[in-house]
Formats: structure tokens, sequence, C-alpha cells
């Protein structure tokens, strides 16, 4: 699950006010607070999706996005950049080839998992 879109804007231009974010979204963008209304009124939006999206994760998928988030954290400019953009690349694939290596990566996780109980 994609919790911040890559999707650089939604076209909203209007800026969101603190206030107008429920207290779900408030606690997951707290650490924004401060700096809210610096933001552009499109990141602001793509911002509050993601805690939109957050508030909607039971603790098990909340529990892997942290690791995940810990591994990106460890990676270092240049592998991100490899990264980025190969999801690029990804995301410009007809949506055939799309579903291909997205089955094709679920059977390897799954083949792999199996590897590793033994």
């Amino acid at each position: 699950m994609l919790i911040f879109s890559a999707n650089p804007g939604s076209g909203q231009e209007n800026p969101l006010k603190w206030g107008e974010l429920t207290p779900g979204e408030k606690q997951v963008l707290t650490p924004l607070q401060e700096k809210w209304d610096k933001l552009s009124p499109a990141k602001q939006h793509r911002l509050n999706e993601g805690a939109k999206a957050w508030n909607t994760l039971n603790l098990e998928q909340k529990k892997s996005f942290k690791q995940k988030l810990q591994v990106w954290k460890q990676k270092i400019p240049d592998e991100k950049l490899h990264i980025r953009k190969q999801f690029a690349r990804f995301q410009n694939l007809p949506e055939t080839e799309k579903q291909a290596l997205r089955k094709a990566y679920e059977e390897f996780k799954h083949q792999n998992q199996t590897i590793n109980k033994d």
C-alpha cells in the first residue's frame, strides 16, 4: 500500500488551514505543524492525503510501513535516486506490463518467505 503518493499534485490550489484538519490528520502531521502554512498548497494536500491513508491502516500495516521507512532512511542518496528512476520507469509502463511485474514480484516474495521459514 502506498501512503505518500508519487503524484506531484492533485490540482487543488487552495491552501489547507491547520484548523481544518481532523484530529487524526493533525496527529499524523504534528511534526509539520510549525511550518504548515509555509508549505505549498499542493504539498499540504498531498501530505493530508497521506495522513488520511495512514489513519486507515491497521497496526500490522503501520508496523510494516515504519520498517520500510527505516530501510529507506538508511539508503545513500545514489540508491534513492536509482529507486526513484526505476519507479518512474515502472509508472510509464503499459498497465499489462505493470500487472505482470506485480504478479512476478508477489510470486517471488511468496517463494522467498517459504524458503526463509525452512
